[in-house]
């Protein structure tokens, strides 16, 4: 009797737990399985696309970037459309977390970065680097146009456009120059000497094609599908300049040679568009033109000048002035409406009493010192002929 009461209490047993482990799985089946699937599923989709080819190179070339201190921007319109429509969410995802790979993950052949060229201080040795992490890599150069007509510089390379490719997709890195006018120009990319025609589809670049001129963007960072990256602080407004952007240079030797034929060779230019910019022309007789250009500020109006043989800059300052017509030697031409106020500024309340001695940096009472042109400046600020 006491043997089947064991069997029985046996069989209950393994009959209660039975019932246990069933009403688990079923449990399990119809309310946990699908809240697990979510968050699986949500797992998993964290990582969408951030395995595509062109997220590893764009990641990858950042990695490179920041190594080698050299600080790029991203400049690709299409990436940076995408951006300016989803602007909002981008700046305030400070953590950097994100769900799926939305914008670098993009089916395209190029990512397009740009550089300041003042920036890149080790230019020569952030390709071997590059070319360690596995890019392949072409640099196309051509000469300075800022230094064309000077003949001691004439003929300096400077770098324009650097690809960098990494298995089927590349970066395109421009390579931005500063000009005197206060903006940043770029090159155009031409295939010379023995580069290879193949090595990424040329015709597809967005920049390149001809050289391109853009206001100086403020830079600001964000966080895009992980990865943190400089981009122009007004996305909208770097993306309005594009269409515009072409850019046709000054034929300094025809223009030089156009006033010499006229009898007014230059004599000497000093300082730039936006600072201090000044011309000479010397004709017959020893006769001096000069052409100052002027600058307004708020509440005057002033103009440069420069000493060549130290670099130093110098301000004259004027009231304001408005510009009406006369005609001077059977010419039409301009003067300051306020044509008193303009001569005593730059030569006092006596200025109808002769002077015999006449220093332009001293003697002017709107005069005043305006700093030293740096050295590195010194060929494009102080030009003599």
């Amino acid at each position: 009797m006491s043997r089947v009461n064991k069997n029985v209490l046996l069989a209950l047993f393994t009959l209660t737990s039975s019932a246990f482990l069933l009403f688990q799985l079923y449990y399990y089946k119809h309310y946990l399985s699908p809240k697990n699937g979510a968050s699986l599923s949500k797992s998993k989709g964290s990582r969408i696309g951030f395995d595509s080819t062109q997220w590893r190179a764009v990641k990858k070339f950042i990695m490179l970037t920041s190594s080698q201190n050299v600080p790029v921007f991203l400049i690709d319109p299409l990436i940076l459309e995408l951006i300016l429509k989803n602007f909002e969410q981008i700046k305030n995802n400070t953590h950097g977390s994100t769900s799926e790979c939305k914008f670098f993950c993009v089916q395209r052949d190029f990512t397009t970065f740009a550089l300041q060229y003042h920036l890149w201080k080790n230019e020569e040795g952030w390709f071997p680097v590059a070319e360690n992490m596995g890019f392949q890599c072409l640099k196309t150069e051509s000469q300075d146009p800022r230094l064309d007509g000077i003949d001691s510089l004439s003929g300096t390379e400077i770098p324009l456009h650097c690809i960098c490719k990494l298995a089927t997709h590349a970066i395109h890195l421009v390579v931005f120059h500063e000009r005197s006018g206060n903006y940043l120009w770029h090159g155009h990319l031409r295939l010379r000497g023995q580069i290879d025609r193949k090595f990424v589809p040329f015709r597809k670049l967005q920049f390149g094609r001809y050289p391109g001129a853009f206001d100086r963007p403020e830079l600001q960072q964000v966080t895009v599908d992980g990865l943190e990256i400089l981009i122009p602080k007004d996305p909208a407004h770097f993306l309005e300049e594009i269409p515009h952007s072409r850019f046709i240079e000054c034929r300094y030797k025809e223009a030089r040679a156009f006033f010499q034929d006229a009898g007014l060779p230059l004599k000497h230019k000093f300082g730039k568009v936006g600072d201090s910019l000044e011309l000479s022309f010397q004709g017959k007789d020893d006769v001096k033109l000069d052409i100052f250009f002027f600058y307004e500020e708020i509440d005057h109006m002033w103009n440069g000048g420069t000493q060549a043989k130290t670099g130093k800059k110098f301000k004259y300052i004027f009231p304001k002035f408005t510009l009406c017509w006369t005609e001077f030697v059977d010419m039409k031409i301009h003067v300051p409406c306020e044509t008193i106020e303009y001569i005593e500024a730059n030569y006092g309340k006596s200025w109808k009493i002769p002077i015999k001695t006449w220093d332009w940096k001293n003697s002017p009472p709107n005069v005043q010192p305006n700093g030293v042109w740096p050295i590195s400046e010194w060929d494009e600020v102080i030009q003599l002929y």
